[in-house]
């Protein structure tokens, strides 16, 4: 597990460098304005999502309109994760219930699987909602499944399981533990890095928003 969990701080700090590497290069460009700033990055232009197909939770077809006219957090894992992914996904889950109880639309919680081999349609309805009934669950094949992963920024890898190997049976999934935020376009608008807390991903959503509305 130390592995897995090295494995996926190296996968978190190249993330990091990335993102920003991209907001670097943008606050140099004449009249940018500049970002607030966020635990990880928003992007001073936000980053296209480029069309897709999957599946939710539901078995209905599921692609890049389906982030239009409201904002959308995503967090990408599997349902087999150990740790990370059902620690993330109640996070979340507070997340929607504290911006509820307090008349504020949240953003629809998307959780997108990376595990194809496993994660079936059916598995995934029982997995995201027993986390919260409103939550959408996205699989599909790989090639789908990475189309959109690229698209978000998001890497993940198989890993040996608890047997040392990688086999058909047994292995992990290394992945980012970043969470996406989708702004009402479609497009890619900030990166939320861990450790994740209810107050630092709530603020990170509200100056995410703010600065969205500003440019227009």
């Amino acid at each position: 597990m130390l592995k897995t969990q090295n494995n996926t701080l190296l996968i978190v700090t190249a993330i990091i460098a990335m993102v920003g590497g991209l907001w670097l290069a943008n606050t140099n460009q004449p009249n940018e304005l500049t970002p607030p700033v966020i635990q990880g990055a928003i992007y001073p232009t936000a980053k296209t999502v480029h069309p897709f197909v999957l599946k939710n939770h539901q078995g209905e077809t599921f692609t890049e309109n389906n982030f239009k006219t409201h904002w959308s957090l995503i967090f990408v894992g599997y349902t087999q994760c150990p740790d990370i992914c059902p620690t993330t996904l109640s996070l979340m889950a507070e997340v929607h219930n504290k911006m509820t109880r307090q008349n504020i639309q949240p953003p629809n919680i998307v959780f997108l699987s990376i595990d194809p081999e496993r994660d079936t349609v059916e598995l995934m309805k029982q997995y995201v909602e027993y986390f919260n009934p409103s939550f959408t669950g996205l699989t599909g094949n790989k090639d789908q499944i990475d189309n959109l992963s690229k698209n978000l920024n998001a890497v993940y890898r198989k890993a040996p399981g608890l047997n040392g190997k990688i086999t058909k049976d047994d292995y992990l999934m290394d992945h980012s533990s970043a969470l996406m935020l989708v702004n009402p376009d479609g497009n890619l608008q900030s990166i939320l890095t861990a450790p994740h807390s209810v107050k630092t991903v709530v603020e990170s959503i509200f100056s995410s928003q703010a600065y969205y509305k500003s440019l227009y």
